[in-house]
């Protein structure tokens, strides 16, 4: 059976792993992403990890049948750039043509981060059957990808900056209201804390040990379980902002699976069920919805390196 190479590359970490034919992940070796590097010196330590992820199962990089790669950014996949990554300050940079030469010419595919994980769950997860499908991924930001009849849509799929609220919250990339400052995990910690500032007897100090830092995406669902009033309407706004968006994807492409994911995802049907009955209400027809499976992500923090794998492969 053929083995390859699928390496998710972020701005904190290189996390590279062998996968089989059946999508199996047999080995796997991580390393910090270096700060402020050019992109042959980033090239250079993503080999590092390709080569120690293939020692650990017995091979050699000449061995493996193909190597992919996911990376945050906008991504030209047809010409293996990175055309722009302000998490790793890269302009134009030939980031497959750059891992092939350290790789001794293994060629090299390349997708956006969030386009790869959609892949992976499309052919190993929540959306495996699915013709059109779509996954957004709350995160520090939000992350969106697009596989349409088994391919990623490129370069075009920067959901998360979509605008939902017009002159509204400042997002990272410049502008106001995007979906990401209204729905990212960071965005529900931020009006947590908010909430939290505005109502000192909430019982969200307590879930925080009276440290507003200590937040998470996980804090405000505790206290909404536990019927704090400040913690049930910061959870009800959330899902409307959430609902807004994935109604938008929605009533756009008209997919036939929503995949959610990131961190936020853990909270299950809890999250879902009320996030169902927000959409059905906000797309343009219920049908929309009705045709639309919304579920859960299947493969974690495994997506990267298999929806990588998987570009080789395919």
């Amino acid at each position: 059976m053929k083995k390859y190479c699928g390496v998710d590359l972020g701005g904190t970490n290189i996390a590279a792993g062998i996968v089989d034919e059946e999508y199996h992940i047999l080995t796997t070796a991580t390393a910090p992403t270096p700060k402020g590097v050019d992109g042959p010196t980033l090239a250079a330590a993503i080999a590092q990890v390709v080569e120690e992820s293939a020692q650990k199962a017995g091979l050699t990089v000449p061995e493996l049948a193909g190597v992919g790669m996911g990376a945050p950014g906008y991504i030209d996949p047809v010409a293996g750039i990175n055309r722009f990554s302000g998490n790793l300050n890269l302009t134009n940079d030939p980031m497959a043509e750059n891992l092939s030469r350290c790789l001794g010419g293994k060629p090299v595919k390349l997708g956006n981060d969030a386009n790869v994980a959609a892949y992976a769950e499309s052919i190993a997860g929540a959306s495996r059957g699915s013709r059109r499908s779509v996954m957004v991924t709350l995160g520090t930001g939000i992350g969106v990808g697009i596989i349409i009849d088994g391919s990623d849509r490129g370069m075009a799929a920067e959901g998360g900056h979509m605008v939902i609220q017009y002159n509204g919250r400042p997002c990272t990339c410049g502008h106001r209201g995007c979906f990401e400052a209204y729905a990212s995990a960071t965005a529900l910690i931020t009006q947590t804390q908010e909430a939290m500032a505005a109502h000192p007897e909430s019982l969200l100090w307590k879930l925080c040990e009276g440290d507003i830092f200590k937040v998470n995406g996980k804090t405000p669902f505790d206290g909404r379980d536990a019927g704090d009033p400040t913690a049930i309407a910061v959870v009800d706004q959330y899902l409307n902002y959430l609902a807004f968006g994935v109604s938008n994807l929605i009533n756009i492409l008209e997919p036939d699976a929503m995949v959610i994911g990131g961190g936020i995802c853990a909270q299950g049907e809890k999250l879902l069920i009320p996030l169902r009955q927000r959409v059905r209400q906000m797309v343009y027809h219920h049908l929309f919805a009705d045709r639309c499976s919304i579920v859960i992500a299947q493969l974690g923090n495994s997506a990267g390196i298999i929806g990588a794998a998987g570009l080789a492969m395919n």
